[in-house]
Protein backbone atom coordinates (compact mmCIF):
# COMPACT_ATOMS: atom_id res chain seq x y z
CA UNK A 1 0.00 0.00 0.00
CA UNK A 2 3.22 2.21 0.99
CA UNK A 3 3.23 2.41 -3.25
CA UNK A 4 0.67 4.57 -3.49
CA UNK A 5 1.89 7.52 -3.14
CA UNK A 6 4.75 6.74 -5.72
CA UNK A 7 2.54 5.89 -7.98
CA UNK A 8 0.51 9.11 -7.37
CA UNK A 9 3.83 10.83 -8.28
CA UNK A 10 3.82 9.15 -11.14
CA UNK A 11 0.45 9.47 -12.58
CA UNK A 12 1.00 13.20 -11.88
CA UNK A 13 4.05 13.35 -13.60
CA UNK A 14 2.74 11.85 -16.90
CA UNK A 15 -0.22 13.78 -17.00
CA UNK A 16 2.09 16.65 -17.06
CA UNK A 17 3.76 15.53 -19.66
CA UNK A 18 0.80 14.15 -22.11
CA UNK A 19 -1.19 17.33 -21.27
CA UNK A 20 1.25 20.32 -19.41
CA UNK A 21 -1.31 23.06 -19.58
CA UNK A 22 0.20 26.51 -18.24
CA UNK A 23 3.38 24.61 -17.73
CA UNK A 24 6.46 25.19 -19.85
CA UNK A 25 8.82 22.11 -20.75
CA UNK A 26 11.47 22.99 -18.70
CA UNK A 27 8.97 23.57 -15.73
CA UNK A 28 7.32 20.04 -16.23
CA UNK A 29 11.10 18.20 -16.26
CA UNK A 30 11.79 20.12 -12.67
CA UNK A 31 8.58 19.66 -11.34
CA UNK A 32 8.29 15.81 -12.32
CA UNK A 33 12.15 15.25 -11.04
CA UNK A 34 11.43 17.05 -7.94
CA UNK A 35 7.87 14.97 -6.92
CA UNK A 36 9.40 11.48 -8.03
CA UNK A 37 12.35 11.63 -6.15
CA UNK A 38 10.97 12.81 -2.86
CA UNK A 39 8.01 10.30 -2.91
CA UNK A 40 10.39 7.80 -3.76
CA UNK A 41 12.63 8.80 -1.02
CA UNK A 42 9.83 9.10 1.65
CA UNK A 43 8.18 5.90 0.86
CA UNK A 44 11.80 4.45 0.92
CA UNK A 45 12.55 5.64 4.30
CA UNK A 46 9.47 4.60 5.46
CA UNK A 47 9.68 1.06 5.03
CA UNK A 48 13.32 0.61 5.42
CA UNK A 49 13.70 2.99 8.54
CA UNK A 50 10.68 4.15 9.80
CA UNK A 51 12.27 7.79 10.04
CA UNK A 52 10.02 10.94 10.81
CA UNK A 53 11.37 12.75 7.93
CA UNK A 54 10.87 9.94 5.37
CA UNK A 55 6.97 10.41 6.50
CA UNK A 56 7.45 13.82 6.28
CA UNK A 57 9.12 13.66 2.99
CA UNK A 58 6.14 11.47 1.61
CA UNK A 59 3.24 13.49 3.05
CA UNK A 60 4.98 16.80 0.96
CA UNK A 61 4.99 15.10 -1.76
CA UNK A 62 1.74 14.44 -2.65
CA UNK A 63 0.64 17.85 -1.00
CA UNK A 64 3.18 18.94 -3.77
CA UNK A 65 0.36 16.98 -6.60
CA UNK A 66 -2.17 19.05 -4.74
CA UNK A 67 -1.12 22.05 -5.72
CA UNK A 68 -0.92 20.77 -9.35
CA UNK A 69 -4.12 19.71 -9.21
CA UNK A 70 -5.58 23.51 -8.53
CA UNK A 71 -3.14 25.09 -11.14
CA UNK A 72 -4.06 22.30 -14.39
CA UNK A 73 -6.85 22.10 -16.20
CA UNK A 74 -9.31 18.92 -15.03
CA UNK A 75 -9.58 16.39 -17.16
CA UNK A 76 -9.13 12.52 -17.17
CA UNK A 77 -5.61 12.67 -16.52
CA UNK A 78 -6.71 15.33 -13.51
CA UNK A 79 -9.37 13.48 -11.74
CA UNK A 80 -6.99 10.27 -12.13
CA UNK A 81 -4.64 12.29 -10.22
CA UNK A 82 -6.79 13.50 -7.47
CA UNK A 83 -7.96 10.31 -6.91
CA UNK A 84 -4.75 7.97 -6.48
CA UNK A 85 -3.24 11.71 -4.38
CA UNK A 86 -6.51 11.35 -2.02
CA UNK A 87 -6.09 7.61 -1.54
CA UNK A 88 -2.18 8.39 -0.96
CA UNK A 89 -2.89 10.74 1.55
CA UNK A 90 -5.10 8.19 3.41
CA UNK A 91 -2.22 5.51 3.15
CA UNK A 92 0.13 7.45 4.18
CA UNK A 93 -1.94 8.35 7.56
CA UNK A 94 -3.38 4.78 8.38
CA UNK A 95 -2.17 2.99 11.61
CA UNK A 96 -0.49 0.29 9.22
CA UNK A 97 1.67 3.23 8.19
CA UNK A 98 2.00 4.99 11.31
CA UNK A 99 3.05 2.18 13.29
CA UNK A 100 6.17 2.09 10.89
CA UNK A 101 7.40 5.74 12.22
CA UNK A 102 9.77 5.85 14.90
CA UNK A 103 8.20 8.07 17.69
CA UNK A 104 12.07 9.51 18.85
CA UNK A 105 15.09 9.76 16.54
CA UNK A 106 17.24 6.97 16.39
CA UNK A 107 20.24 7.08 18.75
CA UNK A 108 22.80 6.40 15.69
CA UNK A 109 20.36 8.04 13.06
CA UNK A 110 22.00 10.91 10.93
CA UNK A 111 21.90 14.85 12.75
CA UNK A 112 18.72 16.78 11.60
CA UNK A 113 20.81 19.07 9.70
CA UNK A 114 22.61 16.38 7.56
CA UNK A 115 19.33 15.05 6.36
CA UNK A 116 17.71 18.79 6.10
CA UNK A 117 20.15 19.71 3.48
CA UNK A 118 19.28 16.76 0.84
CA UNK A 119 15.61 16.90 1.09
CA UNK A 120 15.95 20.45 0.33
CA UNK A 121 17.90 20.04 -2.56
CA UNK A 122 15.60 17.43 -3.65
CA UNK A 123 12.48 19.76 -3.45
CA UNK A 124 14.48 23.04 -4.97
CA UNK A 125 13.28 21.95 -8.70
CA UNK A 126 9.51 21.49 -7.67
CA UNK A 127 9.81 25.37 -6.29
CA UNK A 128 11.70 26.64 -9.13
CA UNK A 129 9.92 25.07 -11.62
CA UNK A 130 6.56 26.78 -10.15
CA UNK A 131 7.81 29.85 -9.76
CA UNK A 132 9.00 29.50 -13.88
CA UNK A 133 6.27 28.12 -15.02
CA UNK A 134 6.02 29.91 -18.11
CA UNK A 135 9.55 31.21 -18.92
CA UNK A 136 12.39 28.61 -17.86
CA UNK A 137 15.65 30.11 -18.64
CA UNK A 138 18.51 27.57 -19.02
CA UNK A 139 19.92 29.01 -15.65
CA UNK A 140 16.76 28.55 -13.86
CA UNK A 141 16.98 25.06 -15.36
CA UNK A 142 20.57 24.07 -14.53
CA UNK A 143 19.96 25.16 -10.70
CA UNK A 144 17.04 23.21 -10.79
CA UNK A 145 19.09 20.08 -12.27
CA UNK A 146 21.66 20.16 -10.65
CA UNK A 147 20.13 20.53 -7.20
CA UNK A 148 19.30 16.35 -6.92
CA UNK A 149 22.52 15.53 -8.33
CA UNK A 150 24.23 17.48 -5.65
CA UNK A 151 21.85 15.49 -3.14
CA UNK A 152 22.80 12.66 -4.34
CA UNK A 153 26.34 13.60 -4.23
CA UNK A 154 26.37 14.27 -0.85
CA UNK A 155 23.88 11.16 1.30
CA UNK A 156 25.93 8.34 -1.11
CA UNK A 157 28.95 10.11 0.34
CA UNK A 158 30.92 10.31 -3.07
CA UNK A 159 34.56 12.41 -3.30
CA UNK A 160 34.03 15.76 -2.71
CA UNK A 161 30.42 15.62 -1.63
CA UNK A 162 30.73 18.18 0.57
CA UNK A 163 32.38 20.40 -0.89
CA UNK A 164 29.48 20.15 -3.38
CA UNK A 165 27.10 21.43 -0.55
CA UNK A 166 29.51 23.76 0.74
CA UNK A 167 30.52 25.89 -1.94
CA UNK A 168 29.51 23.94 -5.26
CA UNK A 169 25.71 23.49 -5.69
CA UNK A 170 25.23 27.13 -3.29
CA UNK A 171 27.61 28.81 -6.03
CA UNK A 172 25.56 27.93 -8.76
CA UNK A 173 22.37 28.99 -7.03
CA UNK A 174 23.50 32.18 -6.82
CA UNK A 175 25.70 33.26 -9.97
CA UNK A 176 22.77 31.93 -11.98
CA UNK A 177 20.08 34.05 -10.09
CA UNK A 178 20.72 37.14 -12.05
CA UNK A 179 20.30 35.03 -15.48
CA UNK A 180 17.14 34.05 -14.33
CA UNK A 181 13.17 35.69 -14.55
CA UNK A 182 12.42 37.32 -10.91
CA UNK A 183 10.53 35.08 -8.68
CA UNK A 184 13.17 32.21 -9.64
CA UNK A 185 16.13 34.35 -9.11
CA UNK A 186 14.93 35.70 -5.39
CA UNK A 187 14.00 31.90 -4.59
CA UNK A 188 17.54 30.60 -5.85
CA UNK A 189 19.21 33.10 -4.15
CA UNK A 190 17.20 31.69 -0.61
CA UNK A 191 17.78 28.38 -1.41
CA UNK A 192 21.50 28.66 -1.92
CA UNK A 193 21.81 30.75 1.49
CA UNK A 194 19.82 28.31 3.49
CA UNK A 195 21.87 25.01 1.44
CA UNK A 196 25.30 27.04 2.38
CA UNK A 197 24.09 27.93 6.22
CA UNK A 198 22.94 24.87 7.20
CA UNK A 199 25.58 22.89 5.11
CA UNK A 200 28.49 24.27 7.79
CA UNK A 201 27.21 23.26 10.50
CA UNK A 202 29.68 20.78 12.28
CA UNK A 203 27.33 18.07 12.17
CA UNK A 204 26.96 17.74 8.09
CA UNK A 205 30.69 17.51 7.97
CA UNK A 206 30.31 14.92 10.96
CA UNK A 207 27.64 12.80 9.08
CA UNK A 208 29.99 12.84 5.98
CA UNK A 209 33.23 11.76 8.03
CA UNK A 210 32.49 10.11 10.93
CA UNK A 211 35.14 10.23 13.24
CA UNK A 212 37.38 7.58 13.83
CA UNK A 213 39.11 6.08 16.28
CA UNK A 214 42.20 3.61 16.25
CA UNK A 215 41.98 1.13 19.39
CA UNK A 216 44.37 -0.28 21.12
CA UNK A 217 44.18 -4.39 22.56
CA UNK A 218 45.48 -5.27 25.87
CA UNK A 219 46.24 -8.44 27.81
CA UNK A 220 44.56 -9.72 30.85
CA UNK A 221 44.78 -12.74 32.82
CA UNK A 222 41.97 -15.49 32.20
CA UNK A 223 40.88 -14.81 36.09
CA UNK A 224 40.10 -11.21 35.30
CA UNK A 225 37.97 -11.93 32.63
CA UNK A 226 34.01 -11.65 33.00
CA UNK A 227 32.92 -15.67 32.67
CA UNK A 228 30.76 -14.75 29.79
CA UNK A 229 34.22 -13.50 27.59
CA UNK A 230 35.66 -17.08 28.85
CA UNK A 231 32.35 -19.42 27.41
CA UNK A 232 31.93 -17.31 24.53
CA UNK A 233 35.91 -17.71 23.49
CA UNK A 234 35.85 -21.66 25.40
CA UNK A 235 38.48 -20.56 27.69
CA UNK A 236 38.36 -21.69 31.05
CA UNK A 237 39.31 -19.94 34.22
CA UNK A 238 43.31 -21.26 34.07
CA UNK A 239 43.73 -20.03 30.24
CA UNK A 240 43.12 -23.43 28.44
CA UNK A 241 40.78 -23.62 26.05
CA UNK A 242 37.90 -26.15 26.19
Amino acid sequence: MLMIPLAATILWTAALIVDPGPFSPGSVLLIGLSLLATSAVGVIGVLLVGGRWAHRTAVASIAGTLVIAVIRDVDVWWAAGVIASSLAAIVLFLPTTTRRIRKLPAAAGPPTRAVLVPLILLGAPFALGLTAWDAMSWATLTVGLTAPLAALWYTRVFPGGLYVVRFIWPGIALVLAPLQTLPAAILSVALGLIVLVISWHPSVKVAFHPPTESGRSYSIPPELAPQEILDAARIDDTGRRR
